[in-house]
């Protein structure tokens, strides 16, 4: 179903962004670099929503780097995970994105 193959990749994201902050733990990733596919901006947007996932449910969080673009990171083992949303508010923010700013 629909609904499970996104489950699937949202874990495969989640896998990728876990196994790079195991071996490199000081270098944060880009948040453009990890949902960019410079062959498909279709597949870029799919990457965007799957990492949503990944973000709301409290598994990686977004920061800005010195530059003041986003990064992402897994979210350390005692921040709140699923459900918890008492570990502070929550905020959403909405990307705008269009095919000529991803060329």
């Amino acid at each position: 179903s629909h609904q499970e193959a996104t489950e699937k990749e949202v874990e495969r994201i989640l896998g990728l962004l876990q196994t790079h902050f195991k071996n490199d733990p000081d270098t944060p990733i880009s948040f453009f670099d990890l949902v960019i596919d410079p062959n498909s901006f279709a597949r870029t947007v799919e990457n965007i929503f799957h990492v949503s996932f990944i973000i709301r449910d409290g598994f990686a969080r977004l920061k800005l780097d010195d530059d003041k673009l986003p990064i992402i990171e897994p979210s350390k083992d005692n921040e709140g995970k699923k459900g918890d949303y008492s570990a502070g508010a929550r905020n959403q923010v909405i990307i705008s994105l269009n095919h000529q700013e991803w060329k």
